[in-house]
């Protein structure tokens, strides 16, 4: 078991629960700490707070768009790997452009999810 202080932190911002579990449930038992919320709003508190190592960013969310959450989270200097989720085709530019590190397009598979994340966070 990895010690607790050296657990990379995730927080999961997608409005699909079904979703949002799968990949909690996922990525913890590949030994991550994960916390997952439904809008941008409590993303943005969450942010605030919490000192993540990566964020599994949905594009669309019930409040805002994932991009407003994503370009404020980098104007107040947030410098955790940001990984964007959309099913819309033709925004992958407009993601990388607003400060995203990487974007995949839904559907995905779980595995693609987990290579992402041990792309982007290589030392775990």
């Amino acid at each position: 078991m990895v010690p607790v202080s050296l657990m990379h932190k995730i927080l999961i911002v997608e409005d699909d629960e079904f979703l949002a579990d799968l990949m909690l449930d996922c990525l913890a038992a590949s030994n991550y700490e994960v916390r997952a919320v439904g809008t941008g709003e409590d993303a943005l508190r969450e942010l605030e707070t919490g000192s993540f190592h990566v964020v599994l960013l949905d594009w669309q969310l019930p409040d805002m768009e994932g991009l407003q959450v994503l370009k404020q989270y980098r104007s107040q200097n947030g410098a955790a790997k940001v990984i964007m989720l959309t099913g819309m085709r033709g925004r992958k530019e407009d993601g990388i452009g607003s400060g995203a590190d990487r974007f995949l397009m839904k559907p995905f598979k779980i595995d693609d999810i987990l290579a992402t994340v041990r792309e982007i966070v290589p030392d775990f």
